[in-house]
């Protein structure tokens, strides 16, 4: 069989099983373009080193290659489209591995701080249309994707309910609100639409003038107002702290609070999975850094349950 064929094939069983599996799904394809129109089995080694080294230092992606390459073949060799594996049987050393930023109560209210204070000036979005996003990620732990897609009938302010629609896996989940974040959200509803008669399909963050909100424009946005606030990484980390680690922060800080409330947080990480929308709690523990606050939590309810008298 053809290597284009069978990534085809490989993409749409992927896709039929609940994944939009599109990064990995181009990175499956480049690899056929470097390889050329051939049988599986006349794809050498070399040709898979080309692709994964691609003439560069070994980064975090060579990994992301390998992986979806591994995949592919092991599917393959189950389905007789191949005979061998041509993936390299070592591996460089993995470098550093990427770790997301948890953000403190106090950065998000210096950057609440200095969206309060600023105009809109040249930007797309007004700022306390910046004020809601960033509030609505870490209340929520939405992916940013799925707040700038909220549509006016996603938006239940009387039950405090978000819809979030046919998300990563093509799924529809319900997301309660707290009632300080419908306060804003009804806040920032009164003061952007109210009397407007926009349609229930219309995007709820929007533009100055009403246009969707894209990623890059939010991150762009985001960008400046995390500078002004000062903001920054200083674990040596080279990635600066982004719209999407506001997911990260909210996954830890609820398993903080669930040990803090002396709660079963073992049974309870089922639920964390549900409300982030994964479809298992492998997913789900990508989110859980330990921190060293989150260690002293988990340290403190051992030696309570590991002391005479103590319970679970």
């Amino acid at each position: 069989m053809k290597i284009t064929d069978a990534i085809h094939e490989f993409i749409l069983y992927k896709q039929s099983l609940g994944m939009t599996y599109k990064n990995r799904a181009l990175k499956l394809t480049a690899f056929a373009r470097l390889a050329g129109p051939v049988e599986i089995d006349s794809i050498n080694p070399e040709t898979v080193r080309r692709f994964l080294d691609a003439g560069r230092p070994v980064t975090a992606e060579w990994f992301n290659k390998f992986s979806a390459l591994k995949m592919f073949f092991r599917f393959a060799l189950s389905r007789g489209y191949a005979t061998r594996n041509p993936l390299p049987l070592s591996q460089p050393k993995n470098p550093r591995q990427f770790r997301p930023y948890l953000y403190s109560m106090e950065e998000v209210q210096k950057m609440i701080r200095v969206v309060d204070n600023r105009h809109r000036g040249n930007w797309h979005l007004e700022p306390y249309t910046i004020r809601t996003l960033i509030l609505l990620l870490y209340g929520t732990g939405l992916r940013i994707g799925e707040a700038i897609r909220l549509q006016h009938r996603d938006v239940d302010l009387n039950d405090a309910i978000l819809t979030v629609r046919e998300t990563k896996f093509y799924k529809t989940r319900l997301v309660p609100m707290s009632s300080d974040l419908t306060v804003v959200l009804r806040g920032y509803f009164e003061r952007k639409w109210k009397g407007s008669g926009s349609s229930t399909a219309a995007p709820f963050l929007a533009t100055y003038d009403g246009r969707p909100v894209t990623h890059l424009t939010a991150e762009l946005a985001f960008k400046r107002i995390r500078y002004e606030a000062g903001v920054k990484r200083t674990d040596g980390f080279y990635y600066q702290p982004r719209l999407h680690d506001f997911r990260h922060t909210f996954a830890v800080r609820r398993l903080v609070t669930w040990y803090r409330e002396g709660k079963n947080v073992q049974r309870l990480l089922p639920h964390l999975a549900t409300y982030l929308g994964h479809v298992s709690l492998r997913e789900t523990s990508r989110y859980l850094t330990m921190t060293k606050e989150l260690l002293d939590e988990a340290s403190h309810r051992f030696e309570f349950y590991a002391s005479p008298g103590g319970k679970q």
